[in-house]
């Protein structure tokens, strides 16, 4: 390996040239050296296989993704500089749904009470499904909650029974994204 410091032709350059040298920036400076070599008969571990078959998955989506002019120009709209739509499906399907917060304390457990969930995703949260269990673990209602509004980021779920118990109660959010992908968080009422 060799460090190249303060050379005019040499400064930022990255990549490989044929199959002999590796050119890499590391802190500034320029980094020579020989290309890796894989080993052919290398069996990849298990938990190499499953990022391997995520990723095959994740360009699958992708090009599926792109391949609908709305939903391509909907990512391509969420795409930074330098990215394509194809990136961001990609990154999309990638990127499981997050749960920033669940608002409860409008919720006393009468029929009408809202429960306000406020979430984040790379395109759109599709759903977001709530459930509803007394201190004892049986069920007292389940179902979707409903966008406030064109963007998705936040949910409200509107209680359509009543809940007597209400210490020891639990509610379950399950949110689903484009791609299919899952996120939940149980909240101790």
């Amino acid at each position: 390996m060799a460090k190249s410091r303060n050379n005019v032709v040499m400064r930022g350059a990255s990549g490989k040239v044929g199959n002999m040298l590796v050119f890499r920036q590391k802190a500034g400076n320029t980094i020579i050296a020989d290309v890796p070599k894989i080993d052919p008969d290398r069996v990849p571990t298990d938990g190499q296989r499953t990022v391997q078959e995520r990723f095959a998955d994740a360009a699958f989506y992708a090009k599926r993704a792109i391949s609908d002019p709305n939903l391509k120009e909907r990512y391509q709209q969420k795409a930074k500089p330098g990215q394509t739509a194809y990136n961001v499906a990609f990154k999309d399907y990638m990127t499981d749904p997050e749960i920033r917060r669940v608002l409860t304390d409008r919720y006393v457990g009468a029929i009408g009470d809202e429960i306000t969930i406020r979430v984040r995703d790379v395109l759109e949260v599709k759903q977001v499904h709530v459930d509803i269990v007394n201190g004892n673990g049986e069920a007292i209602e389940d179902g979707f909650a409903v966008a406030t509004d064109d963007t998705a980021t936040e949910w409200v779920y509107t209680a359509t029974a009543s809940n007597e118990a209400l210490n020891g109660s639990a509610v379950t959010v399950t949110l689903v994204n484009t791609p299919g992908n899952m996120s939940s968080t149980i909240v101790e009422l």
